[in-house]
């Protein structure tokens, strides 16, 4: 075992054949590289369910911090097409949290959860020895949606596009600058800075999600961690298409750019909430939406095969296999800064 997510393998071997009773209404099980569950109602509609760490980041401010852990899985659930509407939460806090700090969070989520229309209806709250941040407990989330809105790997078909919004490394450059903030004041210009340190209000795709599923999609996911080429990889394995992308497509704002060159890393392999990877039929109608509502976006490839591979077109024209990141760099780059600050 290694930190962070556990890898396919393991998934595969160990999580993967030992899911309890086997019911024929779970539509979308338990999947590598597949954000939610999903089971059928049989009535034409479906409830899409995801459950995430609570993650609070002391540093933050409770309040900013609690906004990061909503959208972090509403993100998530919101892949599937079906917004959420009902959460359940456990925290497990740790002994040193102050009244104050609690109630403050607990606001904080509440605030974030009444912008997006959910309502937490169940949970636990308490405090224990042996409990710590960043991960403080478990967050569920549920939609329930019509059927025929459910992206799922099976409903990706060779000719749809591939849409990227916001461009690589928003959550790399959000958390670093948010939690390194004088180190990057020091080293970059104050315009660049400011621009790098609110990419934190861009760490969420769950509005990206709501305007692509009202025209249609195929599938959605987050590109979490390994960054967006591990999001495309991940697309590619769990639907079993192949994908072609192109790199004179590509796009990258230019705080990230800075930022990622600053701490040496590269940022199309480095963690990303707020990029939505999106397939569907209907690329023109998604990407011009999503430009008018104030998100970027472009159509960087399509599915072209069965191969469940993703391979890059470059500008010179030769073309290069896309493989899953075996490590997402910003961990590294995180160590590293909190080494020196």
């Amino acid at each position: 075992m290694h930190l962070g997510k556990i890898n396919e393998d393991v998934f595969n071997k160990v999580i993967y054949p030992h899911l309890g009773e086997r019911r024929k209404e779970v539509v979308v099980g338990p999947q590598h590289g597949v954000d939610t569950g999903a089971i059928d109602l049989q009535d034409g509609r479906v409830l899409v369910v995801k459950t995430d760490p609570v993650f609070i980041v002391p540093q933050f401010g409770f309040k900013k911090a609690a906004w990061f852990a909503v959208h972090i899985l509403a993100s998530d659930v919101m892949t599937s097409g079906i917004p959420p509407e009902y959460a359940v939460i456990d925290l497990n806090l740790p002994p040193r949290i102050k009244d104050e700090e609690f109630e403050e969070m607990w606001i904080g989520i509440h605030e974030a959860l009444k912008e997006i229309g959910v309502m937490v209806v169940g949970g636990h709250t308490g405090v224990y020895e042996g409990t710590d941040y960043p991960m403080v407990g478990g967050f569920t989330m549920f939609g329930i949606g019509e059927k025929e809105r459910l992206g799922m790997p099976s409903k990706v078909k060779v000719g749809d596009s591939v849409i990227m919004t916001k461009g690589p490394a928003i959550e790399a450059t959000g958390l670093l600058t948010n939690l390194y903030p004088e180190y990057f004041k020091q080293r970059l210009s104050n315009e660049i800075f400011n621009e790098a340190y609110n990419m934190y209000w861009k760490m969420s795709c769950w509005k990206d999600g709501l305007i692509a599923s009202r025209i249609g999609i195929h599938m959605m996911h987050d590109a979490t961690e390994g960054g967006v080429f591990g999001a495309l990889t991940e697309v590619a394995r769990a639907s079993s298409k192949g994908m072609r992308i192109y790199e004179e497509r590509f796009f990258i704002n230019r705080a990230v750019r800075e930022v990622t060159k600053l701490v040496n890393i590269d940022p199309w392999i480095s963690i990303s909430e707020g990029t939505m990877i999106i397939v569907t039929d209907k690329g023109e109608e998604v990407r011009n939406t999503l430009i008018r509502e104030g998100i970027e976006a472009e159509i960087i490839g399509e599915i072209v095969d069965q191969s469940g591979e993703v391979t890059m077109v470059k500008k010179d024209g030769s073309r290069v296999k896309i493989e899953h990141p075996l490590e997402d760099p910003f961990w590294r780059a995180f160590f590293d800064l909190a080494s020196k600050t």
